[in-house]
């Protein structure tokens, strides 16, 4: 026990494959695919400008240029304020550093971990949706099962205390069945699949197309893990919102799209969790849902409940950040079974190394809805984690 007695499992953290592309991909790449890949790592170190830069957005999905709120020339934007500044990624919110070569080095993600008080930790890559912008769905899922590869050797020695998220090729669905049931079969650490937020053709998520991965994903008692990111594809409206709105409308997307389609209902069994969303606006879209989502109605023909009671089925969940100020008012409305205690790290932004201790100290919350947010619920949500 990690924490207090508490089991503590981060239900998102992250590996940045981006941070030395050729330790995740060189070695794992599919033959036929090896030269593509090695112009795939040339063009995305050129266009990465410092250590940690993503680089991906440049090369595959370039937007327009980023401005203050309320300058939209943005060369009358103050100076220093362009973006162009080198920010070390090292550093995490809490200024803590954190060493870059927990990407590759287990050993130091586990050190990590042991100082931030997490038993298990559950691990996303950081870009790899965003590979939808290739233009050869081979190669996606090339890059996709190398990562794969990649991270089941990265958890393979820790005991079962790494586990890990496939990246779903949602341009190929018999492709990401495949992967899903080849790792369910092969790795012990495997979690399932995640997929993003919106399809990567524009549509939500309660496109028809996605069904064969939900009933596989049932039949496997795996769950789906909805995860994306700020202003990259699949994109999510509002694309230019800032990082921590752009966050919290991704998951009221997803979830909008997920009960309103009735993939609730035709999968009874399916679980899904939102995740890198924060959790404090689900009292109020489940409110705003179940006033403009009638079962059975002509907008909604296949949803047979009312979303409240989908939410406390047991079949939705939705991880949190530590410090949400509104995370007890959450707990009042919706319950304390849907909560997945979460640090997001490598990443900034999060108050990692400290989650488990802010969850810990909170007065508003009692002792059974602690246990259940820091472990128990992501044991429901994921059974293998029991």
């Amino acid at each position: 026990m990690s924490y207090n007695g508490y089991t503590v499992i981060d239900a998102d953290c992250h590996i940045r494959e981006y941070w030395d592309l050729d330790r995740t991909y060189k070695n794992y790449i599919d033959p036929a695919y090896r030269e593509t890949y090695a112009r795939f790592s040339e063009a995305l170190r050129a266009c990465q400008r410092w250590p940690g830069d993503m680089g991906l957005p440049r090369l595959l999905w370039p937007g327009p240029p980023p401005h203050p709120m309320g300058i939209y020339d943005a060369f009358l934007a103050p100076r220093g304020g362009d973006g162009t500044s080198a920010p070390n990624r090292a550093i995490g919110s809490s200024g803590i550093a954190i060493d870059p070569s927990c990407n590759w080095d287990p050993a130091v993600r586990l050190r990590d971990m042991d100082t931030a008080g997490v038993d298990i930790s559950v691990i996303f890559a950081s870009l790899t949706d965003g590979y939808c912008m290739l233009n050869d769905v081979s190669f996606e899922g090339a890059l996709q099962r190398a990562y794969h590869r990649f991270i089941t050797d990265y958890c393979a020695e820790s005991g079962g205390r790494l586990r890990w998220v496939g990246s779903s090729t949602l341009r190929d669905i018999p492709e990401t069945i495949a992967q899903l049931h080849h790792w369910s079969a092969r790795d012990r650490n495997f979690a399932g699949m995640f997929i993003s937020r919106a399809c990567p053709d524009g549509t939500m998520l309660d496109n028809p197309s996605l069904h064969p991965l939900f009933a596989a994903s049932q039949e496997l008692d795996m769950p789906i893990w909805v995860h994306g990111g700020s202003n990259r594809p699949p994109l999510t409206p509002w694309v230019e919102a800032p990082n921590a709105v752009y966050h919290g409308w991704g998951g009221m997307y997803a979830l909008s799209a997920l009960i309103g389609g009735g993939v609730f209902d035709t999968f009874p069994r399916l679980r899904i969790g939102l995740f890198e969303s924060g959790g404090g606006w689900m009292p109020w879209l489940v409110e705003k849902l179940n006033d403009g989502y009638r079962p059975g109605s002509v907008a909604t023909p296949y949803l047979k409940r009312p979303p409240s009671e989908i939410v406390a089925s047991g079949q939705v969940f939705c991880s949190i950040e530590a410090d949400e100020v509104q995370l007890e008012h959450a707990v009042r409305v919706l319950g304390d079974h849907i909560w997945l205690f979460s640090t997001d790290y490598p990443h900034t932004g999060t108050c990692w190394p400290e989650g488990a201790r802010l969850i810990g100290e909170r007065s508003g919350l009692s002792e059974s809805a602690k246990s259940k947010m820091l472990g128990e619920n992501a044991k429901r949500f994921l059974p293998l984690l029991a």
